[in-house]
């Protein structure tokens, strides 16, 4: 049991020697250590003490979703104050800019 934990610490000592090898190589004095640290270790944005967010918000899912809310306070409503009605459709444009162009379906 010992000889086989000996010979796990051996190979993780020697991967963990092979990696720092890998990035700052065999330097001969302190200012080509930092050189080889600085030029072989990229920071990430978020560890450079940054951070970068995008927000996007989905308008058309958003106002959809506020129409059908009022439509079933409206049918509530209706149905509440025993107003009969046949029903409700929602106009969907493609886009924010083609809802202008939506006009009222209402029938008189």
């Amino acid at each position: 049991m010992q000889k086989n934990l000996t010979t796990k610490i051996i190979i993780i000592v020697a991967t963990i020697l092979l990696c720092v090898y890998g990035i700052i190589g065999l330097p001969k004095s302190k200012d080509e250590l930092v050189r080889n640290i600085q030029n072989n270790v990229k920071l990430g944005l978020d560890l450079r003490g940054g951070s970068h967010l995008i927000l996007q918000v989905q308008v058309q899912d958003a106002v959809k979703a506020e129409a059908d809310r009022v439509m079933e306070v409206l049918k509530e409503e209706l149905g509440r104050t025993g107003i009969d009605y046949a029903g409700f459709d929602r106009n969907e444009p493609m886009r924010i800019e083609d809802a202008d162009t939506f006009r009222s379906t209402s029938r008189e």
